[in-house]
């Protein structure tokens, strides 16, 4: 696993563009407004995964 940063957002929108053009989704996927921010995540994560770090 890694961090979901700005660059992992952006290799993943030009995927779900592409999947767009083939017509293999049927509408756009805007990946960012998808995605939880930081804080979101943080808010939503057990303590016990938290303090595994």
């Amino acid at each position: 696993m890694r961090p979901i940063t700005e660059e992992v957002i952006s290799a993943q929108q030009k995927v779900a563009d592409l999947l767009y053009e083939l017509k293999v989704v049927p509408k756009q996927v805007d990946v960012k407004g998808a995605t939880l921010t930081a804080q979101q995540y943080a808010a939503i994560t057990p303590d016990a995964v938290r303090n595994k770090a």
